[in-house]
């Protein structure tokens, strides 16, 4: 296993996200909360959603559109549309 494969996600990290729909386009996302940032009061009141484990994580996705960004929640690690992963090491 590579170290970068071996490192937690954490609130500010830069990762890319693979799309869900259409092209399965590779964006970059910033991590917006982990399992140490997310507010369980939030989480609570139903603000927020939970996260399934400590490689799952809140993104905003960046996006060339007019748009900007979006947000993805709860989304685990892979290669597979719907997921993050660490950027290429160039």
């Amino acid at each position: 296993m590579s170290k970068k494969a071996e490192l937690r996600p954490t609130t500010g990290r830069i990762v890319r996200y693979r799309g869900k729909h259409g092209l399965h386009a590779i964006r970059a996302a910033i991590v917006t909360a982990d399992v140490d940032t997310l507010d369980p009061e939030g989480v609570r009141v139903g603000a927020v959603p939970a996260l399934d484990s400590p490689h799952h994580v809140h993104l905003l996705v960046f996006t060339p559109g007019a748009q900007g960004f979006f947000h993805e929640f709860n989304v685990p690690a892979g290669d597979e549309p719907g997921t993050w992963h660490w950027p290429d090491e160039s």
